[in-house]
Formats: C-alpha cells, sequence, structure tokens
C-alpha cells in the first residue's frame, strides 16, 4: 500500500516464503483483486495474521501481513503508527504545523468517508488488534506505477480528459478530509489509468476552512450530491471510533464550503464548464 510495498511477482513469491513459513507450503498470499468490497473488509476483519513480515520503510514503520482464512491467502499492509506532538512541530524547511499527528485511526474514516461520497479510490481498510497492539489492516493491492514515475517517464495519460476528471477528484477528496501528505509518491496508477490513493494517517486536521480551495475548479456531480447528503450521525455512526468531535465538525464545515465553491463557479462559469458526471 505504500511505494515500497510494491513487490515485483517474483519477489512476491519470495516474500510469501519468506513471511509465511509453513503456510507457504500449502498456499501463497497474494494481493487483492479490488479495492473495496464487502468481502474484502470480512476478510481483513475475520482473517487471522499468520505472519508479519519487516517494516516496509517511511516515517510510519508498517509492515506487511500475511491473512489466512478458508483456505485463502492475502498480504494486507498492518499499520500502527500512533504519533501526536503538542506545540509546533517542523516538518520541512518551510512547513510546520501546530498539534502534529501521524496516526493509523485516520486511516479507516478515509475509506469509509471513500464510500460515502463514491470516490473508489482508496483501499479497503478497518481496525484491527495484534498481539495486544491496535491498528489498521488495509487491503495489499497492486498499485501499479506512481505519478512521480509517470512525471519522470513524461507518460501522458491516454484519456486527458478523464485524468482532469480523476485529479479533480482528488483535489475534493484531499481538501474534504484536509490531508496534509499527499504527494507524487501516493498517488498511484493502474494499467487501466485509475487512480489508488494511499497514506492518509495525516489527514482529517480539524480545520474549517479548506487546504486548496482555489484549486477546486471543476467537480463531479454524483459527488457532490453524496457530499450535500452528508450528515453528523452518518459520520459519528462510521467515525466516532477514530475521530473526535471536533474533527467530524471540520469533515462537514469543509464539505460545506465545497459545494458553496461549486456552486458559486457554476454561477460564473455555467454548468458545462464546472460539473462533470
Amino acid at each position: 500500500m505504500h511505494p515500497r510495498f510494491r513487490l515485483p511477482a517474483a519477489a512476491a513469491v519470495v516474500a510469501a516464503v519468506l513471511l509465511c513459513g509453513p503456510v507457504a507450503g500449502r498456499l501463497l498470499a497474494q494481493s487483492f483483486d479490488r479495492l473495496q468490497s464487502a468481502e474484502i473488509e470480512r476478510f481483513l476483519t475475520e482473517a487471522p495474521i499468520v505472519r508479519l513480515g519487516e517494516t516496509l520503510g517511511g516515517v510510519t514503520r508498517s509492515r506487511q501481513a500475511v491473512l489466512e482464512l478458508e483456505g485463502v491467502s492475502h498480504y494486507a499492509v498492518w499499520k500502527t503508527i500512533d504519533q501526536k506532538r503538542t506545540g509546533v512541530t517542523q516538518l520541512g524547511r518551510a512547513a510546520s504545523e501546530i498539534n502534529f499527528f501521524d496516526t493509523w485511526k485516520t486511516e479507516v474514516p478515509a475509506y469509509e468517508l471513500d464510500k460515502l461520497i463514491g470516490l473508489k479510490m482508496v483501499p479497503a481498510a478497518v481496525a484491527r488488534t495484534y498481539r495486544n497492539t491496535e491498528g489498521a489492516l488495509i487491503a495489499w493491492v497492486d498499485l501499479g506505477m506512481s505519478e512521480a514515475d509517470r512525471l519522470k517517464k513524461q507518460l501522458a495519460p491516454p484519456d486527458s480528459a478523464a485524468w482532469s476528471r480523476n485529479m479533480a477528484n482528488v483535489q475534493l477528496f484531499d481538501n474534504l478530509i484536509y490531508n496534509v501528505d499527499r504527494h507524487s509518491n501516493n498517488i498511484w496508477i493502474t494499467k487501466n489509468w485509475d487512480i489508488i490513493l494511499i497514506d492518509h494517517s495525516r489527514s482529517f486536521r480539524p480545520h474549517d476552512e479548506l487546504k486548496t480551495e482555489t484549486e477546486l475548479r471543476r467537480f463531479s456531480r454524483s459527488i457532490l450530491a453524496a457530499l450535500e447528503k452528508l450528515d453528523r450521525a452518518t459520520l459519528e455512526a462510521k467515525m466516532s471510533k477514530f475521530l473526535d468531535r471536533f474533527q467530524i465538525e471540520g469533515v462537514l464545515a469543509r464539505r460545506d464550503k465545497i459545494v458553496a465553491r461549486a456552486r458559486r463557479l457554476v454561477k460564473e462559469q455555467g454548468e458545462a464548464a464546472v460539473l462533470f458526471p
């Protein structure tokens, strides 16, 4: 689920043998063939974790997990980071944040919110406890190439209009969840040029404002309709185990600003210039 998580086919077989021990003798783990489904959620929730691999790099120190249930074995990502810092945290040469946090607990709400608005870009994620440690288990899928790779190779999408619509949806989602860690190495592109979004442990900042409002220029009609239906009761039912009251209020406030901006741009520019299916 992280840029460093993707394995070539041969390497995946080797990893399965190394990770699974006796399990590998009868069954090799595999990636999930879809991002989301009730079946995948059930597997992530119920399948025993039979082995954890070494850390997969990156600041979150996530690990590859092997799950097995009813004769089927799949890879997943096991993320347990849960850091909070009071005061000002320096994040780079020119970036800082007050009351910084980086936590597995926002991975599950990101997935749940994706489902609520119909984005279909975030792989399934559930909360689990393993060996007395809480964390998120995230579906391991074939990521394809990163946006960083695409830009480096100067590859043009085969359908520029569809790509533009997809990237507009990414911008909307990251503003909705106030994601402070989106970059070209956690946007991934499948062989069909669909987009997969990973790493949401620095999301759901409790801010009322939008992070990059001026970059919201075009909107999906269906996602806007889903946004308008969001209410506090639904968000609390899906996310109160992971988000506090201020984070949920932040989602609703940002939703209102996204919808208001879309309406304003439609009034100024017309529906054809702003909205797409």
